[in-house]
């Protein structure tokens, strides 16, 4: 059945304008159509990608109508890791990272939207610190609009993911919607593009960088082993908009008498500040200074010698994980 929607007519100037009005678009139409979008059973992407994207005049609406369809009704359940195979996950209705990402490639090729799959490594916990990438634990996409990659997560945008007992629960994040790739580089480090991917990188002949850095999009890729020493970074960090945290590195030695010094600065203001020693059942307040201009900082003494794992709060939001040696 064809469904009609009013068509929102865009200059044509949009359509080289960045990532942040990308981003920041009124996408009321595209998320209406996706979230209202008849809810029945369906055999392949095709019957979902092409009329839910028909009355949509422009790529960036289409993949925002894609991705929000996905979002909504396709749930993340471990028991359908072996559910990959992009038909199979629209008719099940519940997938893994790879399924969502298999998903959402396949969605954006039947509107010939050119999306890739991207493998790689995440951080979420503190023993995620200094870990050793072999193996790859979770997957991701870049898409490519008005011929400019952007990087997305449709499988935590779909989730969000609880640091308390470690699950995920069902709540859109527009977070990992069109990342900046800066800030998607602290907790996603990519693995190097496939054969096949590579060898289309380098036909296109447009990237003179080293191909296993590609999928970062940086000007100055990051190497793993700086990745692996940052802190661990949590959705909350970047929700409310901190640019950064130091110290930045996630695991080192420290004197019990010395206090530690943390330090924030942040797009959005910070009330109050604590910290979670050892996952204790209650949090420590401690004295956050406001010095200007988005710089917030304050200081903390350790009770106890050995390995602490300490976890920083800010504005009851937890925001990023150390692992420290205390002597």
């Amino acid at each position: 059945m064809k469904l009609f929607y009013l068509i929102l007519l865009l200059p044509i100037s949009f359509f080289s304008q960045s990532l942040a009005e990308l981003k920041t678009f009124d996408y009321r139409m595209a998320d209406s159509i996706a979230l209202h979008f008849p809810k029945k059973k369906y055999k392949t992407v095709s019957a979902v990608a092409e009329i839910l994207t028909q009355d949509l005049t422009t790529e960036h609406e289409k993949f925002r109508a894609i991705f929000r369809w996905i979002t909504d009704n396709i749930e993340y359940n471990k028991s359908a890791q072996n559910v990959a195979d992009a038909d199979k996950v629209v008719r099940k209705n519940k997938a893994v990272c790879q399924g969502f990402s298999n998903l959402l490639k396949e969605m954006c090729n039947v509107v010939s939207i050119p999306c890739e799959m991207i493998s790689g490594y995440t951080k979420t916990e503190v023993a995620d610190i200094n870990r050793k990438l072999k193996k790859t634990d979770h997957a991701w996409n870049c898409v490519k609009l008005y011929g400019k990659w952007y990087l997305v997560d449709v499988t935590w945008a779909t989730s969000k993911f609880n640091v308390v007992n470690h699950k995920f629960q069902k709540e859109f994040d527009e977070y990992y919607y069109l990342t900046p790739p800066e800030k998607f580089i602290l907790d996603h480090f990519p693995a190097p593009p496939s054969k096949q991917q590579a060898n289309q990188i380098l036909k296109e002949g447009t990237y003179k960088g080293n191909l296993k850095y590609y999928f970062q999009f940086l000007d100055k890729p990051v190497k793993r082993k700086v990745f692996g020493a940052w802190p661990v970074y949590y959705a909350d960090f970047f929700h409310m908009q901190i640019n950064s945290i130091q110290p930045n590195k996630g695991s080192f030695s420290w004197k019990q008498e010395k206090p530690l010094h943390i330090e924030l600065q942040s797009d959005k203001p910070i009330k109050d500040a604590a910290v979670l020693i050892n996952a204790d059942k209650f949090v420590t307040p401690v004295d956050l200074k406001d010095s200007g201009g988005g710089k917030y900082t304050f200081d903390y003494t350790f009770l106890l010698k050995g390995k602490v794992d300490i976890t920083v709060y800010a504005n009851g939001l937890c925001i990023a994980e150390y692992l420290l040696k205390i002597k």
